[in-house]
Order: C-alpha cells, then sequence, then structure tokens
C-alpha cells in the first residue's frame, strides 16, 4: 500500500498522517513521495549476466515485417511468417521441384517462378542439349533454371529433337518427358510467337531475348564501322527500358590478348521492328552473312592470321593504339586506314639557307645521323647524364629552323615530336610534369624532339622574375639527363641563359633570307620580281597555298598572275 511520507525541517520522518492537511501544509513543505510495496523484503535478486562472448552458443533474433514505411526491426520471437521450409530431404526426392508464383498478366493465376532439376538422368539428357551454353554447370547438385528460362528457349529445337531419340532409357526418357510438360506450357505460345516474328524477319522489344543467345556472334556499327562481337548476357533497363547487351571482343594491350567489354543498348519501341535495323543483331540474321565475314577479317594484318582462329578473327578489334604527334593523344587507329610512312628522301633538298649556310646541311644530318647511332656510348661521369644531342637553331622567323628539324627527321626516317611552349603551360609544377613525360617517352620511340620558340625556358635568369627563373631551372636540369636528339629553336639566342651552353653540342645562326635564297623558294614563280618581295619561308609558303586555293574557284592552274593577286591582298604592290 502507498503511503505518503512528509518531511518536516530539522525532525526526523513520520508516517502519521496530519489532522489538518491545510495547516499542515502550511508548516511543513513536501519532500519527496516513496512508494512502499508489500512484500518488499522478498524482492529477488538482480539478474547476474555473463561477460560479453563468453557464452559459447548462436544467439538467434529475426526480422520482423516491413512496417509501411518500409522499416523493419528485429525480435527474439520466431516471426509467424517463418514456417517450415518447402524445399527439404522430402522434396529432393522428386525429379523436378518446381516453383510457383502469382501471375500478374491476368492470364492463369500462377506461373512458374524457376525449375530446380534433380535427377542425374536428366542431367546427362540435359548436357548435350545444352552443351556450350554459357553461365550453366551441369554437375551441380540442384540445377535451376529460372524464368523466363532462355536456355531452352534459344535451345528448343534441339530439346525436342533429343527428347524423340529412340535410344533414351525409359527412366530418362520419364523423367524428359516431364520437363517438356511443364516447359511446353509455360513456353509453347512464346516459342511459337518468336518463330512466327523470326519468319517474318521482325521482332517485338518484349521478346529480343529470344533471339540473343550467349556465345553467339552479334553484329553491329560503332564510330561508322561495321563490327563483330561475342554476345554475353542482357537485361532490361529498369530506368530507360531499354534492352540492354552485354558483348565482348578480342583485344591487345599491349601485353596480353583477351576478352575486352563492350555495350549496347536497344530503346523501346511499339509493335514489331525488322531485325537487321536493330542497333546490333545477330549475324546469322544478315543477308550477307558470308560476305560480311570476309569484309570484317580481310583488314586484320596475315601475321596474327596463324595464332587465332576464323571465329576468333572475325570478333578482334580492328584498331590498333597510338599515338598522334599531331594532337598529342593516344588513339584508337582503324587497320584500314594505317599505312606504311613514305618519307621524303629529299626533304633536304628543299631546305633553303643563305649561300655561306648550304654547307651546313650535310654537316648537321651526318652528325645527327652518327650521333642517334651511338646515343650512351660516350656520356657524363654521373649516371644518366650527358646521354642526348642538343641542337640549338637560332634566327628570325620563317628562315628554315623549323624546316631543319623536320629534313633531320624525315632524312633519318624517324617521327618528328613538336613542342612548343604553350603546350607546356606556365606553371612550374605543370611543367615539369609535363617536360619529363615527352623527356621520357621520345627517345623510346627514336624520334626527333623540337621545342619550337624555346626562349621562355632559355632566358637569363635574373633577380626580378622568380617565376620564369624556376622555368629555367627546371628546363636546364630535365635537359641535362635527356638522352635523345633534341632540336631548340630560339629568336633570340643572344639572350640565352650561359648555363645552357655547355649542353649544346650544335648552334647554328640563320640570318634573314636574301634574294638569291628567296628565289629559290619562289622556284617556277617569275623568280626576278618575286625574289625581291620581303618575305620569309614561312609567307611564301602561305601565299602559294592561298594561290593554290582560288585554283578551284577561277578553274585555272596555279601560276604567276594568282600569286601575284593574293600579294596584292596581303599590301604588296607586284
Amino acid at each position: 500500500m502507498d503511503q505518503q511520507v512528509w518531511a518536516n525541517p530539522g525532525k526526523s520522518l513520520t508516517s502519521e498522517s496530519p489532522s489538518q492537511p491545510d495547516a499542515v501544509l502550511s508548516k511543513y513543505r513536501i519532500s519527496r513521495t516513496l512508494t512502499v510495496h508489500a512484500g518488499a523484503e522478498n524482492e529477488p535478486e538482480p539478474i547476474q549476466y555473463a561477460p560479453a562472448g563468453t557464452i559459447c552458443k548462436i544467439h538467434n533474433i529475426y526480422q520482423t515485417k516491413p512496417d509501411r514505411t518500409g522499416r523493419c526491426s528485429w525480435t527474439k520471437e520466431l516471426p509467424d511468417y517463418a514456417a517450415s521450409p518447402a524445399e527439404d530431404p522430402e522434396s529432393r526426392q522428386y525429379t523436378l521441384s518446381v516453383r510457383n508464383a502469382k501471375c500478374y498478366d491476368g492470364s492463369k493465376s500462377l506461373e512458374v517462378h524457376s525449375i530446380v532439376v534433380q535427377s542425374e538422368p536428366l542431367k546427362k539428357f540435359l548436357a548435350n542439349v545444352l552443351e556450350g551454353y554459357s553461365g550453366i554447370t551441369m554437375t551441380l547438385d540442384r540445377l535451376t533454371f529460372n524464368r523466363p528460362f532462355e536456355p531452352f528457349v534459344h535451345r528448343w529445337e534441339q530439346f525436342t529433337k533429343a527428347r524423340l531419340n529412340e535410344n533414351l532409357d525409359a527412366t530418362t526418357k520419364a523423367h524428359v518427358d516431364l520437363l517438356y510438360k511443364v516447359l511446353e506450357e509455360e513456353l509453347g505460345r512464346v516459342i511459337a510467337h518468336k518463330n512466327d516474328l523470326v519468319r517474318n524477319g521482325v521482332m517485338t522489344h518484349g521478346l529480343l531475348y529470344t533471339i540473343f543467345e550467349p556465345g553467339e556472334v552479334i553484329f553491329g556499327v560503332v564510330d561508322s564501322r561495321q563490327r563483330a562481337f561475342v554476345f554475353k548476357t542482357s537485361f532490361i533497363d529498369c530506368r530507360t527500358k531499354s534492352f540492354q547487351i552485354d558483348s565482348a571482343y578480342i583485344d591487345f594491350d599491349g601485353d596480353n590478348v583477351g576478352f575486352t567489354g563492350h555495350a549496347f543498348a536497344i530503346p523501346p519501341y511499339e509493335g514489331t521492328a525488322p531485325i537487321t535495323s536493330l542497333p546490333v543483331f545477330p549475324l546469322k540474321y544478315h543477308s550477307n552473312q558470308a560476305t560480311l565475314r570476309k569484309e570484317l577479317t580481310s583488314s586484320l594484318p596475315s601475321r596474327i592470321s596463324d595464332t587465332l582462329s576464323d571465329d576468333q578473327l572475325l570478333v578482334s578489334a580492328p584498331f590498333v593504339r597510338g599515338y598522334s604527334l599531331n594532337s598529342k593523344r593516344w588513339l584508337e587507329f582503324y587497320l584500314d586506314c594505317v599505312k606504311d610512312i613514305v618519307w621524303n628522301s629529299r626533304a633536304f633538298d628543299s631546305l633553303v639557307l643563305p649561300p655561306a649556310q648550304q654547307d651546313l646541311k650535310k654537316p648537321i644530318l651526318a652528325f645527327t645521323n652518327a650521333r642517334s647511332k651511338q646515343l650512351g656510348a660516350f656520356h657524363d661521369v654521373v649516371q644518366g647524364k650527358g646521354r642526348g644531342i642538343i641542337t640549338l637553331l637560332s634566327g628570325p622567323p620563317g628562315v628554315g629552323k623549323t624546316l631543319t628539324t623536320e629534313s633531320v627527321a624525315e632524312a633519318l626516317k624517324v617521327p618528328l615530336y613538336v613542342l612548343s611552349a604553350g603546350d607546356l603551360g606556365k606553371n612550374a609544377v605543370g611543367v615539369e610534369e609535363k617536360l619529363k613525360d615527352v623527356l621520357s617517352i621520345v627517345p623510346k620511340w627514336g624520334a626527333v624532339l623540337l621545342l619550337d620558340e624555346a626562349d621562355v625556358f632559355m632566358e637569363t635568369r635574373n633577380t626580378a622574375d622568380l617565376a620564369r627563373n624556376e622555368l629555367v631551372s627546371i628546363f636546364l636540369r630535365l635537359l641535362e639527363y635527356y638522352e635523345g636528339i633534341f632540336f631548340l629553336t630560339s629568336n633570340r639566342a643572344e639572350n640565352i641563359d650561359p648555363a645552357f651552353e655547355s649542353w649544346i653540342h650544335v648552334s647554328i645562326r640563320y640570318p634573314e633570307l636574301d634574294t638569291a635564297s628567296r628565289r629559290q623558294i619562289w622556284a617556277y614563280a617569275d623568280l626576278d620580281r618575286l625574289s625581291g618581295i620581303p618575305l620569309n619561308g614561312r609567307q611564301v609558303k602561305n601565299v602559294v597555298r592561298t594561290a593554290y586555293l582560288l585554283t578551284g574557284y577561277e578553274e585555272e592552274k596555279l601560276g604567276y598572275e594568282l600569286i601575284q593577286n593574293v600579294l596584292r591582298l596581303r599590301g604588296f604592290g607586284v
């Protein structure tokens, strides 16, 4: 029973009730309320729990059903839905375990969700029917096929034909007929509809899966190129409703040959569509399959035909990876567009230098060619330093500095990697990273490297421009360890930092073109008049190129009159 206990300041507690509550309340204040239970002296001792994790048993807790928000909690009590499992030793006695689920399309109340094959004779039978079908392992104890049963859709003809084999024993025959009865009821209409569509050369979006069998060759167009792939699997994208296809083709990464993936998507469409109009479709439906096979393999190099089968060649990548010296990017080059390089053996003959320096052409080429063959034969005491060949070409624009480098590369029959200050930027960290990459990869190709207008990296350092000083220091340090043929062009050789002089093997100064040089550049035009116009080599080339473009509009041959018109447009009175 409950009793109120009143506290009087300075006095002990009492259990007596006041005779006049209002008077008592005026003299006393309530301190607290205590609840006294009958038999409190018999309360059980607190439960003593074992230390965490010390009891060697499994403690099961169970997830509850989701509430309206989809959230679940955990309970110690076995929930109502946890009934005895339907698949137990008793169910494993049967040839097939057919799982049925509610059908929501209105055609019937139940549909087959999946089929578990438990009969060993039936597994052996299916091993022959589904031989080579991707994703199926016949040796599993419980072989499961899920709706929509693609393996049987794709191999239905083989399945029905093998079922009629007279050599089947009675047990196998009975088990096969049992499976056939289930599948025919589930797939009969689908397969009949699919066959009707194929006979008419069309297909619905919902039945696309029926014509794509794993492992088959499919045909598609990628980058406007006809390609062949191996079909792997498919699924419907829940968001776009597109029929997504995962395929593969044979590729080479520089070290290994193997399959790499490629994805296709067929957007949803209403009704039927011609199979061959789809973005990708099985190659067997192509009207000129044999011709297409030949076309797809003809562009591949003959040297790999001994290592790959015809089917492997068909699905091999029709491109190689390479580096574009123009765009400075790694790209994929289609094999039918890759040709052997035609080197210009007369490039040096077209190089025009003033008479006093004409004799330098042969020494430049001879020196570069000789040193390219002896790279590393003589080098600095410090490992890795002094292995390169550094040539400085200086002079005003358009006098032949860049053409000299191009001519050397053509004569040596090696690539020319042209780098400009704009390619490197101005940030010290970025410049160093980009320059390291270039200086590392160019020697591996045996290429000639040209840094055009290198003045920003070579000018004399001063205390007023610390940022540029850092660029010069970075360039000088990396230059010391370069191991290839390196040409530098400069418009202001007099401003080059003295530290570079010890690393430059050859330095050539190009003066302005004189009349004789310009006459030689103009070649077949009205030489005397044109050679008197103060143009450099690049300007001459631009004038001739512009005149050539006018030949298409004027419908006449390139001649002096067209060149004269272009010069007048540029402000030269001729």
